[in-house]
């Protein structure tokens, strides 16, 4: 990922944190100041205070954070929770009447419009931006030094097994089991395949891989965890670069920052270029202050 400079510029075209964050008061302070109260509770609710209740309707803004819609537990557990919570405390302040003060509505009506054109951005952008396997490919040829492997590394599957005569079992049926043992043990046992370096194992499985140049099946090593069953597929030496595949994504996703934030520049210059805009100069300068900015020419 190439780190970005933070700004309101990729705020509106990078989901954050903060923008969550700005999602969920919105959300909570448009329902409070312009939705009825409900006196017969929905169907799909999630919580409710007094009258007012969280629907998963609420929600459907937060699916853009999944691609099938749904949302983690935990993250969904503390939603709610923030919701009720902030909804407690509004509706004192309602009862107050603070709801009327003019700065919160000046401060909702902002909120209000980052949130439309964060919309706009979003719908812009993911509408147009395709990437394409000749993009990856010409991205990979002309920044091949970016991929320069720092250490030596292997790429292997792991299997985990609390006891040894568990993890000779394995051994044996990776070994010399039928097609049919290997596959019903992969099914159990959902081994993981990733690529690994040295630095970032405990010494006794880092000494077993790298201790040889050899591939295949090595033999079940013992830690303090458990005993772990390896196959070595794929080595690789320090200095060279690494292969497309196994950079594919981390492509994809930096020409994708890329083409969203030319987008981005794009759809404001041809914004510009049709609506009227003007920035008054002598009362620009008039309230501001020469300390902190200079005077506009």
């Amino acid at each position: 990922m190439i780190p970005l400079k933070t700004s309101i510029t990729l705020n509106l075209i990078l989901p954050s944190l903060k923008q969550f964050k700005l999602f969920f008061l919105i959300a909570v302070f448009t329902g409070l100041l312009l939705t009825c109260q409900r006196h017969s509770p929905p169907d799909n609710y999630l919580a409710r205070v007094d009258e007012t209740y969280l629907t998963t309707d609420d929600l459907e803004f937060l699916s853009i954070m999944k691609p099938d819609g749904k949302i983690p537990k935990g993250q969904l557990r503390s939603f709610v929770n923030n919701w009720v919570e902030t909804e407690l405390l509004a509706q004192q302040s309602m009862k107050q009447d603070l709801d009327e003060d003019p700065v919160l509505r000046s401060r909702l009506e902002s909120y209000r419009k980052k949130l439309l054109a964060d919309m706009y951005i979003r719908h812009e952008i993911y509408r147009t931006i395709s990437i394409s396997d000749q993009d990856i490919r010409d991205y990979y040829k002309q920044h091949r030094q970016s991929f320069i492997r720092e250490h030596t590394g292997a790429e292997v599957t792991h299997y985990f097994a609390t006891n040894s005569d568990t993890a000779n079992q394995v051994y044996n049926i990776l070994r010399n089991g039928s097609p049919e043992e290997r596959s019903l043990l992969y099914q159990r046992n959902t081994p993981e395949t990733k690529i690994v370096s040295r630095q970032e194992m405990v010494p006794a499985l880092a000494d077993a891989i790298f201790g040889t140049q050899a591939l295949g099946l090595l033999d079940p090593v013992e830690t303090s965890r458990g005993f772990h069953v390896v196959q070595v597929k794929q080595r690789f030496s320090a200095g060279e670069p690494k292969p497309i595949d196994q950079v594919r994504d981390e492509i994809r996703e930096r020409i994708l920052i890329q083409k969203q934030k030319q987008h981005y520049y794009q759809v404001l210059d041809s914004l510009k270029g049709v609506v009227d805009i003007e920035i008054n100069k002598e009362e620009f300068n008039q309230v501001s202050s020469d300390n902190a900015t200079q005077s506009l020419p």
